[in-house]
Order: structure tokens, then sequence, then C-alpha cells
């Protein structure tokens, strides 16, 4: 067959998907004035979920998997904005990788909105001028981001869906390695990079910044400077790219979690996050872990941090696999509430296994 053959085949199927995609488009349409009238959430984590792990299991290739999920997020985010436009609030400015994690989770149909810090983020979600937020809560490397933490036990907000987005980073700067004598940066990325700039920027100092993207600001106007970023804040830069991928663990994933308001129903696959603290006494953590043994549930994730009381008592933040609808779930957290002086669910949402 000739290329103009094959080409001619695939102008006739690129017709045909204008056509489908105009189709699943009007349908959303109805869909968005059908949940408006029944004052329903335009996002439903539940339905995204099973969707893309449908279409997945259906993939017979050659198109690889994150391709395919890839294209179908932005065919979701272009549906939702036809149904009804949702803004995003997120930690900023544009370029950072709060702003990526927006941009791979909900596409480009979404409204993105930057705020200042992680509090405001919530502040935003909670107050209504945003109808969700992103916001950091660990790192593979780094470990959790107390902020989010904080902001999670005070303000009234639920988590609604989980993203994990591997973070790669890159040296920018307009001089070469030897001339480097200052590296700007996130706290985050420069802890992300310490093996490398010790092993490669042992005299350098390492200058900590509200973020990626203002640390490529600064290093653009010094000579000898470096800012350590992601590629989406390098996109608006004239700085080389001094070196790429220089984290130091090669599986640099940072888990961001999607705020708002709503209760989502279980999908058979989920995850819980709550947060409890209890009066201190000996065997009072073992006590409070052992109706999820009792019932069989998984723990995934425990983290502490100290109650701002200054007596030396903590909030235990815990992860378990399983909906909070679910029975064994329910009567878990029912026997740990009992033991407990201050108990808390974050939210049930689906559970990623990216």
């Amino acid at each position: 067959m000739s290329i103009e053959n094959l080409r001619t085949g695939i102008d006739e199927i690129d017709s045909e998907i204008i056509r489908l995609l105009n189709r699943r488009c009007e349908l959303a349409r109805q869909i968005g004035a059908w949940k408006h009238e029944n004052n329903l959430p335009i996002y439903v984590p539940e339905r995204e979920q099973q969707l893309l792990d449908r279409l997945a299991d259906h993939n017979p290739g050659p198109l690889d998997r994150d391709s395919l999920i890839a294209i179908y997020r932005e065919i979701m985010s272009a549906a939702i904005k036809l149904e009804q436009p949702m803004n995003i609030a997120f930690l900023g400015p544009e370029g950072t990788f709060s702003h990526q994690a927006v941009l791979e989770k909900f596409g480009r149909g979404v409204t993105c909105q930057p705020v200042p810090t992680i509090a405001d983020v919530f502040s935003a979600v909670e107050a209504g001028r945003a109808d969700y937020g992103m916001v950091p809560v660990e790192n593979t490397t780094e470990g959790v981001v107390n902020p989010t933490l904080d902001s999670l036990t005070e303000a009234n907000v639920r988590i609604v869906a989980e993203f994990n987005l591997p973070v790669h980073l890159l040296l920018y700067s307009a001089s070469p390695l030897s001339e480097i004598r200052c590296v700007y940066s996130h706290q985050q990325p420069l802890g992300q990079c310490r093996e490398y700039l010790r092993a490669n920027l042992p005299n350098a100092t390492l200058i900590e910044v509200t973020s990626t993207t203002r640390a490529v600001e600064l290093a653009e106007r010094e000579r000898d400077a470096a800012a350590i970023s992601g590629k989406l804040a390098g996109d608006n830069t004239d700085l080389p790219v001094v070196a790429e991928n220089i984290e130091d663990n090669l599986r640099n994933i940072t888990r961001f979690l999607v705020i708002g308001k709503q209760e989502n129903a279980p999908t058979g696959d989920d995850k819980t996050s709550m947060c409890f603290s209890f009066h201190d006494r000996a065997g009072a953590l073992y006590d409070a872990l052992r109706p999820f043994r009792n019932h069989n549930i998984s723990m995934t994730m425990i983290e502490s941090r100290p109650l701002k009381s200054g007596h030396w008592e903590y909030n235990f933040f815990v992860d378990i696999r399983g909906h909070i609808s679910d029975p064994e779930v329910a009567a878990a957290c029912a026997e740990l509430k009992s033991d407990c002086s201050f108990f808390k669910v974050f939210g049930s949402y689906p559970r990623i296994q990216n």
C-alpha cells in the first residue's frame, strides 16, 4: 500500500474520530444539564476511575496505556468544560509541580487558580472560590508535606481523589556547572537532589525559595546562579538546561490529593484517610491500631504530627484500604473513635495503583 493510501486512511479515521468526539461531548453536555437540575457535582472521581480502568482493560495496542489515559484525560476535560467550567486551586505560581499535577489530572479544560500557600488552597475550596484544590501530601524521597496534614485537620473539606506525579528535576543555568555559585529551588526539590548537588556542586550555596518557578526567575538574573525546577516551569524561560533528571531517586513521585466538598460512592477499590489523637499512655497507639487488624483492614500509611498544645501529644494520620461505608471499615473506625480524644475521617476515594 502506498503512503498516499495510508495517509488517506488516517484522514478518514480522523474525520470519524471528530464526529464521535462531538457526539460524546453532546452526551456529556446533556449529563451536565441533568446534574445541574439534580444538584449533583460535575466531577465524579469514582466514575472517572471506572472509565479509565475499563479503557485500559479493553486497549488492544499498539497504543500504550499511559498514552491512552493521557488522551482520555483531555477528552474528559473538554467534556467537563461543556458540562460546567471547573476552577482548581493549587499552590502557585504557574509552572510549579502542583500546577503540572492539575493539568495532568484534569486536563487543560479547567481553570487553574494559583494561590500563595497550601492553606490558601484549602481556604479557596472551603469558601467556594474554587471547586476543587490540588495539594501535595507526600514524596517518595522527602516524605510527608506537613502543611497539608495540618490543613486537613482544620478545614471543612474532604479528600475526593488522589494523583501520583512522577517528578523529574532539571538544572537550569546560563553557566556551566564549574561556574555555578548558588542554586535556587523550593525546599522539596533541593532535598530530592541532595546527593546530586553534593557530588556535582559541593561548593554552591543552596537557597530555598517559595517555588520552583520563582527559582527560575531568580536564576535568570544572575550569571553564576542555577535553578532546580521541572519542565513546566522551564517552558517559560530561555535558560539552558545544564542537567536533566538530577533527582536522587529514580522513582521520585509526589502524591497529590484533590480536595472538595462531596462524598464519593464506593468503587470496590478505595482508600480512606483519617486522623486521630489520644492522651498519652502505655500501649495507646497499639490499642488504637488493633481494630484495623481485627477487621482485616490493610493500613497503607501512618504519620504523626505534634499537637500545638506543647504537651508532646500527637495527631496520627492514617490511610487504609477500603471505603468508609464498607461494614468492616465502619466497624473498625467506630471502635477506634471510642478510644480517641480527636477523630476525623478526611474522605474515601478511588485508590490509584501507579
